[in-house]
């Protein structure tokens, strides 16, 4: 009669030694690239001086109940292709508009943002130049009028070609 050999393999030969292993050092190597991200990534959306943002909402809100009170209505377009903004502006009470800006913010990145001064090229028909490589989100808009004191909100998909707004 012969006798078969029945000791085990080594545990680095079996599957289960190895399976148990992973698991916490998948755990650990998780971990590590979660605080390096962490530490080395900015999410741009906490503000340091939300007081002050604070009341900059409330003073947002006076201009813009003054741009209803104008009744003043703005049709933006936006247009890739050309790399141009361009702002038509209605007032019900025959406003004169003067210098106007308009602030395009992304939506969780405080860095990509930018204020454009239009240029008049009409009556009430105002234009700024855009990047070129200017980023396809969902800006938000904020046209207004300094002098004036008043301001419209928005938001313009830039994903298509050609983008259209109206803000009132």
């Amino acid at each position: 009669m012969h006798t078969a050999d029945t000791t085990p393999p080594a545990w680095y030969r079996q599957f289960w030694p190895w399976f148990l292993i992973s698991i916490p050092l998948a755990t650990v190597i998780g971990s590590i690239i979660t605080i390096h991200l962490a530490t080395t990534s900015d999410d741009g959306l906490v503000a340091d001086n939300y007081y002050k943002k604070g009341l900059a909402i409330h003073m947002d809100a006076d201009a813009l109940q003054k741009a209803r009170t104008l009744g003043i209505v703005a049709d933006i377009n936006m247009s890739r292709s050309r790399n141009l903004l361009i702002v038509d502006l209605k007032s019900e009470k025959n406003q004169a508009f003067g210098p106007l800006q308009i602030a395009l913010r992304h939506p969780t990145r405080p860095n990509h943002d930018l204020t454009l001064d239009l240029q008049p090229v009409g009556p009430s028909r105002y234009q700024a130049s855009l990047p070129p490589d200017l980023a396809q989100v969902n800006w938000k808009i904020q046209l207004s009028a300094p002098e004036a004191g008043w301001q419209l909100h928005g938001r313009i998909d830039n994903n298509r070609n050609e983008a259209h707004l109206t803000l009132r």
